[in-house]
């Protein structure tokens, strides 16, 4: 029975990852129980709990499940684009406030320049076609039956 070396140096990434994992978890379900949070950030901090939680699993998940991985990290382009999107599609209220998705309202200090919209939207675009297109192989090889590792 051969067995490869065990690789030094591959815990430390794994402990930080973790921690982030926990950082993200926490965050998400810190709406049930925070009873400080106000209403107007639960959206907020639910996002961000699905970004941290969806880097933090990806590099925290061995390189044996390469499935798992590609959710994960799905799961962070995902989040991470829905923000950009938030960003991007932001209204700006008959009082100045700004609206996103109708949920929250914050009092820019500035109004948003166009340029700004733009590039959040750009890379909404592309990160939620990149999490779409990774959800799309995930689904298709699961289906097919294939080996994560057949190239």
């Amino acid at each position: 029975m051969s067995r490869e070396p065990r690789q030094r140096g591959n815990i430390a990434p794994r402990i930080v990852a973790l921690l982030v994992t926990a950082i993200g978890v926490g965050l998400l379900t810190g709406p049930w129980w925070s009873s400080t949070l106000p209403a107007s950030d639960r959206p907020l901090v639910i996002v961000l709990g699905a970004i941290f939680a969806g880097i933090g699993a990806y590099g925290a998940i061995p390189d044996v499940f390469p499935r798992a991985r590609t959710l994960a990290f799905a799961l962070f382009l995902g989040a991470f684009g829905l923000a950009c999107a938030a960003i991007a599609l932001a209204q700006v209220g008959p009082d100045g406030t700004t609206v996103i998705a109708g949920l929250g309202r914050t009092a820019p200090g500035a109004p948003m320049p166009m340029w700004a919209r733009l590039v959040a939207g750009f890379f909404a675009l592309l990160l939620l076609g990149t999490c779409g297109l990774a959800l799309w192989g995930l689904v298709r090889g699961v289906v097919a039956g294939t080996s994560p590792d057949a190239d």
